[in-house]
């Protein structure tokens, strides 16, 4: 009886222990994409023509602050050349307390399509044409391209629209909202430090929510440093 009782004593401080104290933890879990998900993805997200496959994609499920001040636990699909980059960038977002309002599969609107996180889901791979330049496919279809916070962080494109719309006035980015990434704030550097080239740059229309992998045949860049052009090459190149 004694034996029994001691049991359930351990048992519980290990409950209350994991209770008081889930913010504490992070979970970066890296598997193979579950049936169900992808059974659900096929026509969806991932169309004939895409430029990967299945088996070159992984799903992650992963900590972050939500915009409540509480820990949860998202998901994305990427592609498995940066899957454990991904874990670790996201880890270091989770240190700082970076928040994120939401991180759902796209295919979770599906079902869901008035949910009120849609326009400011933060995610990963999906196969669709560049928003900005309708002629090329997005790097969002090769799984090395995520948007966070893309309501805080939108970006003008094709016609002269805002993505997301209805979020036209966050494209001033003097503004200071909780969720927001500007040029040397914590989060760029995190992420440029782990190789994800930053939207806010590109020429055609500032992206600020868009962070991308820059893959060539033979390279993926682990890092890089942004620093002032001080060789006077043209922009224009």
């Amino acid at each position: 009886m004694k034996s029994l009782l001691l049991v359930f004593i351990l048992l519980s401080l290990t409950f209350c222990t994991t209770e008081l104290f889930p913010e504490n933890k992070f979970t970066g879990k890296i598997s193979p994409i579950p049936k169900d998900i992808k059974a659900k993805m096929i026509g969806e997200s991932w169309k004939k023509g895409c430029p990967v496959d299945f088996d070159q994609l992984t799903y992650l499920r992963i900590s972050f602050w939500g915009f409540d001040n509480k820990t949860h636990i998202g998901e994305l699909i990427i592609n498995k050349a940066i899957a454990e980059n991904t874990v670790e960038t996201f880890r270091e977002l989770y240190n700082i307390r970076f928040p994120i309002q939401s991180m759902k599969l796209p295919i979770f609107y599906l079902n869901n399509p008035n949910d009120s996180s849609r326009k400011n889901n933060s995610s990963a791979f999906y196969y669709r044409k560049d928003a900005q330049s309708p002629k090329k496919l997005s790097l969002h279809s090769y799984g090395i391209a995520i948007d966070l916070n893309p309501f805080y962080n939108p970006s003008p494109v094709a016609g002269g629209k805002v993505e997301p719309q209805g979020a036209e006035k966050y494209l001033n980015r003097k503004l200071r909202i909780k969720g927001m990434i500007h040029e040397g704030d914590k989060v760029f550097q995190i992420m440029t430090k782990n190789g994800w080239a930053w939207g806010g740059f590109f020429k055609q229309g500032a992206d600020p929510m868009h962070f991308e992998k820059i893959i060539t045949r033979q390279y993926i860049i682990k890092s890089l440093e942004y620093l002032p052009n001080k060789w006077g090459i043209n922009d224009a190149l």
